[in-house]
């Protein structure tokens, strides 16, 4: 009886132990209320405050929606284009290139304000003249155009439906990977309307998504900087173009006989040289210098071997609205950079001289007599032994006493090596002038004993002999 009791009792706990647990009460998931953390502060509106390096380049900094940022100087001008002397330089730096067998094609960059006004807070879309400023951009490029450049139809962009991928990132200069593909159709659109398109060196080239491309933007670091506070990253998609198997339809090497020379717009993160091959059918030479301005990829390319050897047949030359293209020093160093300077030319005048104290004489012309060195057909060719000098000033003379003075500089970027090639002025009547000399200043950091070669050579564009000496006695 005892036995039997106690397996009743074993079962009754056993059977209590298997009763199901009572069910679990119901949880609510958590929400979360997600809000932009920042805006911009009074700091950003201040424009005194943008004044570093950087910060320089993006006053004044105005939010628009959804996390859209501005530029009020760069990214909401309504006039664009040089003056009446920067079209002139631009259709001498045309000549220039064709002279060599090259056509030059001009990418001038819409602003993030002809592209993305609809981004703007209606305070500053109502201050804003987009309409204004379209037109203006419309007929700067067809001022292009009259001055003999090919410019591919970028106002064709305005077009395009509001469901279009963005042209640029929210709170980055650049544009993005989609707003290259755009930019790349339009302009291999015009190059194969080009007469020399048809004799060009055709391959096959494909593009394919390789992964994500992630923008931490210049203009939020400006803010960043000014504010204190941080934006996350912006996310799209990255592309690279290869050359298909078997596209090569000459069968042949050659050098490429389209070169690409662009800001940092042209890096390959945005895939800008790769669309254009794409779309031409063609290679195209990517020749482009991030961080080296407008100029400097110019300053780079054109003296190089490269092209000195190989002039390609287009130069495409990709640009922001904002670059200074009526800046007369510009097209005085960079026009007798077609032809490499003084190199392997007879110079007229040529010395090698140690640098003494602050100032060197480097050129003169005399030795009892003036030669009829007219400004308006000649250049200077300066090379430092020190290839570290990117700073170089100093003082042309002429035979009535007149004077200009030069001040020159090359970006760390460029790799000049100590060259400094420039035109002698020829605005005014600076071109009737005749050359005297050349001083030098010391450059600064170079310790004494250094020394420098001057030449002075005849431009490609000199007047022949004849007219020259017509122009002379003519001159009172």
């Amino acid at each position: 009886m005892r036995a039997l009791l106690l397996l009743l009792s074993l079962l009754a706990v056993r059977s209590a132990s298997a009763d199901p647990a009572p069910a679990p009460a119901s949880v609510t998931e958590p929400r979360y209320r997600v809000e932009t953390c920042c805006q911009l502060c009074p700091a950003a509106s201040n424009r005194s405050l943008y004044n570093t390096g950087f910060l320089e380049g993006f006053a004044t900094l105005v939010e628009g929606r959804d996390g859209w940022l501005f530029r009020s100087d760069d990214d909401l001008r309504e006039v664009f284009g040089p003056d009446a002397e920067g079209y002139a330089g631009l259709r001498r730096f045309r000549d220039a290139l064709r002279r060599r067998g090259t056509e030059l094609v001009m990418v001038y960059q819409p602003t993030r304000g002809l592209m993305h006004a609809d981004q703007l807070p209606p305070e500053v879309r109502r201050r804003y003249h987009q309409g204004l400023a379209r037109t203006s951009y419309a007929m700067t490029l067809e001022r292009f155009r009259k001055a003999g450049v090919v410019v591919p139809a970028f106002d064709q962009l305005f077009e395009s439906p509001g469901t279009a991928p963005p042209y640029f990132f929210r709170g980055d200069h650049h544009w993005t990977p989609e707003g290259a593909r755009r930019t790349a159709q339009l302009t291999a659109a015009e190059i194969k309307r080009m007469p020399v398109y048809p004799r060009l060196a055709r391959k096959s080239f494909s593009t394919s998504r390789i992964g994500v491309l992630a923008k931490r933007g210049t203009l939020q670091k400006a803010a960043s900087q000014l504010c204190g506070f941080g934006y996350p990253d912006q996310y799209v998609d990255r592309y690279s173009t290869g050359a298909a198997e078997g596209g090569d339809l000459f069968g042949e090497d050659r050098a490429p006989e389209i070169t690409l020379v662009g800001t940092s717009n042209s890096d390959s993160a945005y895939n800008f040289a790769g669309f254009l091959s794409e779309y031409l059918g063609v290679e195209v030479l990517n020749e482009s210098l991030a961080g080296g301005g407008f100029d400097g990829p110019l300053f780079r390319y054109l003296p190089s071997e490269a092209f000195q050897k190989s002039p390609p047949k287009i130069l495409i030359w990709e640009l922001q609205t904002y670059h200074n293209l009526s800046e007369r020093d510009f097209y005085r160093r960079v026009l007798p950079l077609i032809g490499n300077g003084c190199a392997g030319r007879a110079p007229v005048l040529s010395r090698t001289v140690s640098l003494k104290g602050a100032r060197t004489e480097a050129l003169f012309n005399g030795g009892g007599q003036v030669r009829d060195l007219v400004g308006r057909d000649y250049q200077l060719d300066i090379r430092f032994d020190d290839p570290a000098v990117e700073k170089l000033k100093g003082t042309v003379w002429y035979a009535d006493g007149s004077k200009d003075h030069i001040s020159l500089e090359n970006s760390p970027r460029v790799e000049a090596q100590g060259r400094f090639v420039v035109e002698l002025r020829s605005d005014g009547d600076y071109g009737q002038r005749t050359f005297l000399s050349l001083d030098l200043e010391a450059p600064e950091g170079v310790p004494a004993g250094g020394s420098v070669k001057a030449q002075l050579c005849r431009r490609d564009d000199a007047r022949p002999e004849s007219r020259r000496v017509a122009a002379l006695a003519a001159w009172p």
